[in-house]
Order: C-alpha cells, then structure tokens, then sequence
C-alpha cells in the first residue's frame, strides 16, 4: 500500500512539473520559428495590434534575456530605480502601498518638443501565476495627457535550466489630446527603448551590482510571500 501511494504521488508531482513547464514555455512555444531565430540573435520582437477606435496600436515587444526571470522581475518592479535607465524618466516616486504586492508611483517623463512634463500615477500589481513566472500588471490612474493607460510584463524562464528568460511587454494608450494622437511613431520608440533598457539594467546589475539585484530579489519575495 505504502508502494503505491508513493507511486501515486509521483505521478501526481510529475503531472504538475509538466504542467509548469508547458506553462513556462507558453511564450515561446506561441511564437514563430522566424521570431524566435530573431530573438536568438539578440533582437527585440516589435508588434503593434491595432486597436478599434484608438489612434495608437498596443505594442508588444517580446526580448529574450542573459539572466533568470526571478531578476527581470525584480529589477522590473524596483519602479524607484526607473530614472537611472529608462529613457525620459525623470522622478519615480512611490506614494502609496494598498498591499505589499501593490504600489501606486508617482512619474514624471520628459516630453519632447514643447510640450510640459507629462506626470502620472500608475498602479502596479505583482503576481506569479506559477512557480518559474512572474507578471506585473500596471494601470494609469491619473495623467496629464492620456485617457487610460493599461498593460502588463509576463517573464517566463527560458533554456534548459532556466538561466535565461523571455519577457513580454504588452501596453495600450489612449491619447488625451491631439497632439498625443500625433507622436504615435515617437511612443512606438519609446517603448521599444525602454524594454530594451531594462535588458541593459539587468545585465548591468548582473555584471557589476550583485549586492543590488540580491535587495530586488529580497524586495520581490517579501511582495510575494504576503501575497500568498
């Protein structure tokens, strides 16, 4: 008896790893033979999915990364970091904690041209739907210049032993003004620059700031552990 609960059980722990790894793979496993010679080679994936009734697309980038999804993540959700590597970010600032998983910071972005900082307040929301993948979810409260603001970053292992991972990046805008609905070209660029700025950040900190990314990944746990 005691055999076959042992057996049992096995089977059952091994139904799950599956289950994690074909969850762990989703991904990549959704995407082209094309897109993943692309990303192998160190490139950025670009989508841009029109959106009904809005003059911007949702852009996607996908982009494969030197370290453990664990890290992007924890770097990710470090938003008070953000001025030191994001392209345009001038001031990040947390002003609120509704959970431990949860902030709501304040930014504050460059803006081109003539144009006054744009300022806002975004709630970011951390999850891990399953052991090896991390998302974080973020939604505009308040803006000076856009309607709403939505999307998320999913991070899912990737390699053999997961000593590499694959991010997502997914957001959506509507434009508050004209002039927003203009720079369509401009928010495509920024975007793909700041995905690919936090892919430098990481092997940054990878490289040179272990004791650093050693804090994020304490910060990212505790978020986590108080989630459960």
């Amino acid at each position: 008896m005691t055999r076959l609960l042992i057996i049992a059980l096995l089977v059952i722990l091994g139904t799950r790893a599956s289950l994690y790894a074909a969850e762990a793979g989703a991904i990549w496993n959704g995407l082209s033979s094309r897109h993943h010679e692309q990303l192998s080679a160190g490139k950025p994936l670009v989508i841009e999915e029109n959106a009904p009734n809005l003059p911007w697309p949702r852009f996607i980038i996908y982009h494969l990364v030197n370290a453990p999804a664990s890290k992007v993540a924890a770097v990710f959700w470090d938003s008070e970091l953000d001025p030191k590597y994001v392209p345009n970010c001038l001031s990040v600032s947390i002003v609120s904690r509704p959970r431990p998983w949860i902030h709501d910071a304040k930014y504050t972005l460059k803006m081109p041209m003539f144009l006054p900082d744009e300022v806002y307040v975004s709630r970011n929301e951390l999850s891990r739907p399953s052991p090896e993948i991390y998302e974080i979810r973020w939604k505009v409260l308040e803006s000076r210049y856009t309607k709403s603001c939505s999307g998320n970053l999913r991070i899912e292992p990737h390699g053999e032993h997961g000593e590499k991972s694959l991010l997502r990046y997914s957001n959506l805008v509507e434009p508050g003004s004209r002039i927003a609905g203009l720079m369509r070209s401009k928010a495509g660029a920024q975007v793909i620059e700041s995905v690919q700025a936090l892919v430098h950040q990481v092997d940054q900190e990878m490289a040179g700031s272990p004791g650093l990314i050693e804090m994020q990944l304490e910060m990212l746990e505790k978020a986590l552990h108080q989630a459960n």
